[in-house]
């Protein structure tokens, strides 16, 4: 029996970053061996084990066989006489295929993977064992965005060939939100997730509402870019520091201008009304949790209006903020909101006079000025002469009154 470490722990020491999930591979053991050694199994499919100390995860060494085109048809072969070299060869990409071995402190790299970290690259290992599962496309584009590296140009041959063969529809959607939610997380260049799989076709199956903006133009007036498309890439790089949920809205909220007719284009009137329901589409299609997909609806539709707040009448600032921050009681969500709201802001390489610093700040300050003085604020908070009032009011007549009173108090507290 030997062991080694294998994986993106091996991978992370490489390029300097913290490690985390130390992975081994086992060669030449079996079952019965790592059982009696104490090992806990846990999987099920193939054998992985759980170290009866410090519960890190080893797997015995394996090839595998394609049988179907569900991501569980698969046949594995774990018998002791598999090597190292044969465990390795099943891997996605070289920079994960490198092995360490601790007792002599040697990398086993037999795939040049060392090499394609140091040029920050992703490259396939293998062509036949990388096609047998279609996630693969995305894990291809996950790294590239989490490591900031490139494809290599045989890779993304190969990538473009897999999807025109359609092998992405035979992904289920949890699988794919999984690795769609690991590209945005904070920090990863999530640029480079969709614009790679725009570049060789990958966005149909699965982001057809992103892929309809490609094509939409812009009035250069306000986007610099002239493209849809390229201003959401820019948004969301001006994201990149923030949050999957800010992310994700960032990513959905001009989906509507692909509606816009196109005999007023590249004007986009009322485009934050119009796309509402795409946005369901996309959360039904990837099955993404209720959060994602309730604060990409709010964002949409509030995005245009916020930039008029400082021209509201208090009324209408009211019921924005009200809106955006839940009834006054979430302050965090009215923060993502206006990290969303700074990104689209911003959603340019090159910013023109309505992307203004200061026009930026004030809209911000007044947002929060609002909050700051409805936080808190509830029937009892009002002078007890409203208080008698309201109390002879009932259903909608209640709201009604009980909205108009609160309108005032942030009217009377405005400065």
């Amino acid at each position: 029996m030997k062991k080694y470490i294998i994986g993106g722990f091996v991978r992370d020491i490489l390029l300097k970053k913290e490690p985390h999930d130390k992975d081994y591979v086992v060669v030449g053991s079996s079952i019965e061996e790592m059982q009696r050694l104490g090992f806990k199994q846990v999987g099920k499919d193939f054998p992985v084990f759980l170290h009866p100390i410090n519960n890190e995860e080893y797997a015995l060494a394996r090839t595998e066989r394609k049988i179907g085109d569900k991501h569980t048809d698969f046949v594995f072969n774990f018998s002791p006489d598999i090597t190292l070299y044969d465990d390795c060869l099943r891997r996605d990409f070289t920079c994960n295929a490198i092995a360490f071995d601790e007792e002599n402190g040697e990398f086993i790299d037999y795939f040049n993977g060392c090499d394609d970290i140091k040029n920050r690259l992703i490259r396939i290992i293998d062509e036949n064992n990388f096609k047998l599962d279609p996630l693969r496309i995305l894990r291809a584009y996950r790294f590239a965005a989490v490591l900031d590296f490139e494809i290599e140009d045989n890779t993304k041959k190969i990538l473009q060939k897999m999807i025109a063969d359609g092998m992405l529809r035979h992904l289920t959607p949890e699988r794919v939100w999984k690795e769609t939610l690991k590209a945005l997380q904070p920090r990863a260049n999530s640029v480079k997730f969709f614009t790679g799989l725009a570049e060789i076709g990958g966005l149909h199956d699965w982001f057809v509402e992103l892929e309809n903006l490609l094509c939409i133009p812009e009035n250069r007036c306000y986007h610099y870019s002239g493209n849809t498309f390229k201003h959401v890439m820019c948004a969301l790089a001006r994201a990149q520091n923030e949050n999957e949920l800010v992310k994700w809205a960032v990513l959905n909220h001009d989906f509507g201008k692909a509606e816009t007719p196109k005999e007023i284009l590249p004007h986009h009137i009322n485009h934050d009304q119009k796309g509402v329901n795409l946005i369901e589409k996309i959360c039904t299609r990837l099955r993404t949790p209720n959060e994602y997909k309730k604060f990409a609806k709010l964002f949409y539709r509030e995005h245009m209006r916020i930039c008029k707040i400082n021209e509201m009448r208090v009324a209408k600032k009211y019921d924005l903020v009200k809106e955006i921050s839940n009834n006054f009681h979430d302050q965090k969500q009215l923060e993502m909101f206006l990290r969303c709201f700074y990104a689209d802001y911003f959603g340019e390489e090159v910013l023109n006079k309505y992307s203004s610093e200061t026009d930026f700040t004030q809209i911000c300050a007044s947002v929060k000025q609002v909050f700051d003085i409805m936080n808190g604020i509830n029937l009892k908070s009002l002078p007890i002469e409203v208080q008698e009032r309201l109390t002879n009011q009932k259903g909608r007549e209640f709201g009604i009154r009980y909205r108009e009173y609160m309108i005032n108090y942030l009217q009377d507290n405005l400065h």
